[in-house]
């Protein structure tokens, strides 16, 4: 199975999952914190095979991983390095759980300057990557790809190799960065505070995708 199939599979998933998660919060089981506990270990394990799945097909493919063909337009936009930023989880946070103690609300800041600081840094690192390809070297060789002589064919080879490297280099890094960050706050939260934020993210996720696929189609 290709990512691409994968992940339509994936999705299916997730909206069952979020079905699962609005249950959670209801009334009546606001204070089961065996079913909260049950459903964060399945919504983790949905998610790491996510990134497990995604790594291994961007050792495979890293520019389709990058901006993938599968997503809509729209979709591609709200994108930073293959995914969403990972300071997004703090909006999140902010509109679905909203009993913070004021230590949960300074550990939650911290995370949020620590994010925030290695997101720039990341940013950086990829428009180095990114003004790689806009070198003279790099373009002379993609100017005259059609007409390289022998010789010249290793080197055009070497140039993608090592733009490659760079690109796959800086997704692993913005992959971490965002399953590092969400860890973080998932060890200050409640279980049912987690769950509300894991209820939260689904629904932002599936939310945004069926406007992305409505606006792509022109509705």
């Amino acid at each position: 199975m290709n990512f691409e199939a994968f992940f339509k599979d994936w999705l299916i998933r997730q909206e069952n999952l979020s079905y699962q998660l609005l249950d959670a919060i209801a009334p009546e089981n606001i204070h089961n914190n065996e079913l909260h506990q049950c459903l964060i270990d399945q919504v983790l394990s949905h998610y790491q095979q996510y990134y497990l799945e995604k790594s291994l097909a961007a050792t495979e493919d890293v520019f389709q991983i990058i901006s993938p063909p599968w997503l809509t337009f729209p979709e591609r936009t709200f994108l930073w390095i293959g995914g969403f930023r990972a300071s997004l989880i703090f909006k999140l946070i902010a509109n679905s759980v909203q009993d913070l103690t004021a230590e949960q609300e300074r550990e939650v800041q911290q995370v949020k300057a620590e994010t925030r600081r290695e997101e720039r840094e990341l940013g950086q690192t990829m428009a180095r990557v990114q003004e790689s390809v806009a070198s003279a070297p790099f373009m002379n060789l993609a100017r005259r790809s059609a007409n390289l002589a022998d010789g010249e064919v290793p080197e055009a080879e070497a140039a993608m190799k090592e733009l490659q490297k760079g690109m796959l280099a800086v997704l692993e890094a913005a992959d971490a960065l965002r399953s590092t960050a969400a860890w973080k706050v998932l060890q200050i939260l409640l279980p049912i505070q987690t769950v509300k934020f894991l209820a939260a993210v689904a629904q932002f996720h599936l939310t945004t995708r069926r406007w992305c696929l409505d606006r792509d189609q022109g509705l």
